[in-house]
């Protein structure tokens, strides 16, 4: 039977971002992760769901700060694997984002770091993000046009014009602020970069 995916096929087995050697890609990467920890340090949360949680950087990173209970899932069942390679404690799932196995208003705080540009249907897997988180939500997605303009620099994707292959929607800063805030409450905005970056609040 031919798979069927609701997700843009991923071209490696591991996010190469985090193995890069480049000084300044490097820099970005730190810039990206200190986001995630500026963002996170005023938060009430004991609940997480990171929602396509690939290798487990992020939420790794989050458990020695913040120390949270954790759920983790990813479509792509290497990555999974990979994540559990070198975290047995976290209770991880190979799932779409676009049905999450969980209940109404089950965790504190959910995280979309990096999936929004990768799915179909972006706004059914804002949608049941939404639905399983009881107040936060931290997204972020590349920051266009600068995204591109970034990967042409380093002569990167230059048939796509600088489109990572992977990425199948774009936004700009005003175009993301616009779809989140469609149906959530946004409280804080930030730009590290080659990213952007919203903090937002479920309306129950």
């Amino acid at each position: 039977m031919k798979e069927t995916r609701s997700s843009s096929q991923n071209l490696a087995p591991i996010q190469a971002k985090y193995t890069y050697r480049n000084p300044i890609l490097r820099y970005a990467n730190r810039r990206f992760l200190e986001t995630v920890d500026l963002l996170l340090s005023d938060l009430d949360f004991q609940t997480l769901l990171d929602v396509g949680s690939g290798e487990g950087i992020v939420f790794r990173r989050i458990a020695q700060r913040f120390h949270p209970q954790i759920t983790a899932l990813d479509i792509d069942f290497a990555r999974v694997k990979a994540a559990q390679d070198h975290d047995g404690d976290t209770p991880l799932l190979n799932a779409s984002a676009e049905s999450l196995p969980f209940a109404d208003n089950a965790f504190d705080l959910v995280l979309l770091l990096e999936v929004l540009e990768h799915v179909g249907n972006p706004q059914q897997v804002l949608a049941e993000a939404r639905r399983v988180s009881r107040r936060f939500l931290l997204l972020s997605v590349p920051h266009e046009p600068w995204w591109r303009i970034g990967n042409i620099a380093r002569l990167k994707y230059l048939r796509d014009l600088g489109n990572t292959p992977e990425h199948i929607n774009h936004w700009t800063l005003s175009g993301f602020k616009d779809f989140v805030g469609a149906n959530l409450s946004i409280l804080e905005v930030h730009k590290p970069l080659l990213w952007t970056f919203v903090l937002a609040e479920v309306n129950h």
